[in-house]
């Protein structure tokens, strides 16, 4: 649980290159806290942030996934596009 504590930032500026409006998905094992997903505008490229935890002036910042967490949403992600690149915060 101690990985779950640590808040990962998603700077400002690295947040205009994705798609205006994010992707939400939710796990089996928690369906209420929604998991933030971006894709890169133009391209089958997702950065998947983690749940939403906050913001500083410069960046926002969430909670990473558990490895069970990242699989499930991996998968989902492949649904939508087999080509997908994908990589966590």
């Amino acid at each position: 649980m101690t990985m779950q504590q640590v808040k990962k930032p998603l700077s400002k500026k690295e947040l205009s290159k994705y798609d205006y409006i994010p992707l939400y998905f939710y796990t089996e094992k928690d369906s209420l806290n929604r998991i933030t997903v971006l894709k890169e505008t133009g391209k089958e490229s997702y950065v998947v942030a983690g749940r939403y935890a906050g913001f500083t002036d410069e960046a926002r910042l969430y909670i990473p996934l558990t490895e069970e967490e990242r699989k499930e949403v991996e998968k989902m992600l492949k649904i939508r596009s087999k080509d997908a690149t994908i990589s966590f915060l």
